[in-house]
């Protein structure tokens, strides 16, 4: 059995909004144990896009574009780092 490479989409969009918010605002914590809780605490309210195909990559693309799925992702990456900002685990 040839061994596949699967990819979470939706880990992808978290971190670049992630990255985007740590550019913007310098009161985030920019540690790895901050980043880690933030990345967790954001993937686990939001449901997976997993892909294994050249196919499935440009179906979930065109998925991701939707504001819905980028508001969605927004809202949950902002609970996060307001939690993990009063309650930094360092």
């Amino acid at each position: 059995m040839k061994s596949e490479r699967f990819e979470n989409y939706i880990e992808r969009i978290v971190r670049e909004e992630l990255n985007r918010f740590l550019e913007q605002d310098r009161s985030i914590c920019r540690c790895n144990k901050c980043f880690q809780d933030i990345m967790t605490l954001t993937l686990n309210n939001l449901p997976p896009m997993y892909v294994a195909s050249d196919v499935g990559h440009i179906m979930t693309m065109f998925n991701l574009t939707r504001d819905q799925v980028r508001a969605q992702v927004m809202v949950e990456l902002i609970k996060a780092i307001e939690q993990v900002k009063n309650n930094p685990r360092h």
